[in-house]
């Protein structure tokens, strides 16, 4: 298992922090709050810098609406301080997990995405049909209100595992907590940059589960929505038992 031992003081650095600056604000630039962030760009980021160095930086509130993506979805915006030190732990999230996870889990990852599932699950299909010389059985999931129902407990223990740095652990915890769920100590906000590869990290030991305890050969997910394919439909239902 691939373990984390860096410092959280080089994480935090000035430099990674303009950087979080210069990912997070493209594109954005012209949007209100993106702008009055900016005009005091370099006070901002040492204020930023300080608070996380002392320790004392405190994740605010969110800004709630609604999207239509095609179904109405229920989005929580953060501060752009905050969404600033999501991209900064993001880079660092990134680097330690993707490496570890399962290759056909393609929301949010970089060289994946929606067209590459879709390639893969027309390439699972034709194998497991024989080149559509067999009958193809798919057994299609999801989980229900994913987002809404994320444990931050287990989230948490999750990270455990592979990063030993407190003050890191510390600081993903403080972005965690920041939300939940109406009278429950779970949920993330679907808005976070940070919540899509939380929802990775959650869904992996899934992954690992259905792969090597199953032995599906052919499995792909896309964030909490997953499919496992056979020409033998007892199995299928085998696995729903």
């Amino acid at each position: 298992m691939r373990i984390w031992h860096n410092n959280y003081t080089e994480i935090i650095t000035l430099e990674n922090l303009f950087q979080a600056w210069e990912e997070f604000a493209k594109g954005k630039r012209k949007k209100v709050d993106v702008g009055i962030f900016e005009r005091e760009l370099e006070d901002n980021i040492f204020s930023l810098h300080n608070e996380l160095e002392e320790k004392t930086y405190s994740h605010g509130g969110y800004q709630e609406f609604y999207v239509r993506d095609p179904k109405v979805r229920h989005i929580h915006k953060a501060c752009v301080k905050d969404r600033v030190v999501h991209h900064l732990t993001s880079k660092v999230l990134e680097e330690i997990f993707d490496p570890t996870f399962y290759p056909h889990s393609y929301s949010c990852r970089k060289g994946k995405g929606t067209h590459k599932a879709v390639q893969t699950f027309i390439g699972m299909a034709r194998k497991a049909s024989k080149n559509n010389t067999s009958n193809l059985f798919v057994l299609k999931c999801d989980i229900r209100k994913f987002f809404a129902n994320v444990d931050h407990e287990v989230l948490i223990k999750l990270l455990r595992k592979r990063i030993l740095d407190d003050n890191f652990i510390n600081l993903l915890t403080e972005i965690i907590t920041s939300f939940k769920s109406p009278d429950q100590n779970s949920g993330m906000p679907i808005g976070n940059l940070t919540s899509q590869l939380f929802a990775n990290i959650y869904m992996d030991p899934l992954d690992q589960f259905v792969k090597h305890k199953l032995r599906a050969k052919y499995y792909i997910r896309y964030a909490d929505d997953f499919v496992v394919m056979s020409d033998n439909q007892k199995y299928l239902q085998e696995i729903l038992l």
